[in-house]
């Protein structure tokens, strides 16, 4: 078993025993598999999208479903997500989550999603704590709040939550509190975590997407037509959860809710990687870290803003020759608007998203840029059942599209419905 999995299954059946023997057992309110504990997700997925293939087939497509390299529309319709998801209280303040998840056309279309426990104490002077460990998403993403680490009201989520779901989840732990002052909030979390060492080659190496797509504990993403000298050394895959220089990343995140109708955060995020450790199928400890801010406003009873911007950084490969095979700065944000209609829910969405090149030309330009724009219609059919229409659109320039015969320059439609 791995170092970092080891101490992190070591903290986990710590918060067990500590909420097992360290409150009264007059308390203990013990759920473990009643239906309160078990949430599920089925979605049936109709879609049509025009343009380039998707990277699902290998390519530079920016998202999950892709056209045959013209404007005609290709059609699907499939399962595009199912999950069942155990929620049991084991004591009053001991708690877990647990998620499986079927995601097709993935290298295991059958995998673990989430696996943590969660630990919640009394107040101490009026600030509350809370605690996890175990196989989780940091608190990056503002969108995908829903069961199973779904988008709650829209099909798609930002090209930012869409690289989260693809290259941040983590083994590890992490320690919140909260403070209320008034009508204000103020909160700290500070996380520790193994098992992200390739963080940051599908940024680089393949470029932002906008997707629903969530990483797998055992399988992997595909890359693109690389560079012949890049893919002379990195594989064809990358594996989302691996453990490769034994280094212990961190992350950082505040909040401030100066009124309760808005909200504000900052998180920095550090996997602290080497940048040369190489395992035998080619991955790469990658050296990745990112600024994030994000911010929420209830305008009024129906209508909500979400905003959130990332800058960050990734390299991997030795420093001398030719240098780092992969040297990275990127840029992301978003603005969306949701607005209540009756029981409906519309929402449209702006994205901006970069990368810029910082390797040699040795290694080919894995620069990029592009927009996308989101439109989004939620209509709840009864208690369990709602249908989602979304219109996609992508506008992006990557000049490594060349090694796939494609042109640097694409757009694409992609059009979604999902029950």
């Amino acid at each position: 078993m791995r170092s970092w999995r080891f101490a992190s299954s070591a903290f986990a059946v710590a918060l067990f025993w500590a909420g097992m023997f360290g409150a009264d057992k007059a308390h203990a309110q013990m759920d473990a598999f009643s239906p309160a504990s078990l949430h599920g997700v089925v979605d049936l997925r109709a879609s049509a999208a025009n343009g380039e293939p998707s990277f699902r087939d290998d390519g530079f497509g920016k998202s999950r479903f892709g056209g045959a390299g013209t404007d005609a529309f290709h059609g699907d319709l499939r399962p595009a997500f199912v999950a069942l998801e155990w929620r049991p209280h084991l004591t009053w303040n001991v708690g877990a989550v647990v998620a499986v998840i079927y995601q097709p056309h993935q290298e295991r279309s059958i995998d673990l999603g989430q696996a943590y426990l969660t630990f919640k104490p009394l107040p101490v002077d009026g600030v509350r704590f809370q605690a996890r460990a175990g196989l989780f998403y940091p608190p990056i993403s503002q969108e995908n709040d829903g069961t199973a680490w779904t988008p709650r009201t829209v099909i798609t989520p930002s090209a930012i939550a869409s690289w989260v779901g693809e290259e941040t989840k983590v083994a590890g732990v992490e320690v919140s509190a909260l403070r209320k002052v008034g009508d204000q909030s103020l909160g700290a979390t500070l996380g520790a975590f193994g098992d992200d060492d390739t963080a940051g080659t599908l940024l680089a190496l393949r470029g932002w997407s906008l997707s629903d797509y969530q990483s797998q504990l055992r399988g992997g993403f595909n890359l693109p037509p690389l560079n012949s000298h890049t893919a002379a050394v990195q594989g064809g895959e990358t594996y989302s959860l691996r453990e490769l220089d034994r280094r212990v990343g961190w992350y950082g995140r505040l909040d401030w809710r100066p009124v309760p109708e808005a909200a504000l955060f900052g998180l920095y995020w550090n996997n602290l990687g080497d940048m040369t450790t190489r395992s035998a199928d080619r991955q790469w400890a990658w050296a990745t870290d990112f600024w994030s801010l994000g911010a929420s406003w209830d305008v009024n009873d129906r209508t909500r803003l979400l905003a959130q911007a990332m800058t960050g950084r990734t390299a991997a490969g030795w420093a001398g020759g030719h240098g780092r095979y992969a040297n990275a700065r990127f840029d992301a944000a978003y603005l969306l608007v949701e607005r209540r209609i009756g029981s409906d829910t519309a929402s449209l969405r702006a994205d901006l998203f970069d990368v810029h090149d910082r390797a040699r030309a040795f290694f080919g330009d894995t620069s990029e840029h592009g927009w996308a724009s989101t439109a989004d219609w939620r209509h709840p059919l009864n208690r369990v059942l709602d249908l989602r229409l979304e219109a996609l659109y992508i506008d992006s320039d990557r000049p490594s599209r060349i090694w796939a015969d494609e042109a640097p320059a694409q757009r694409q439609t992609v059009l979604q419905s999902s029950l």
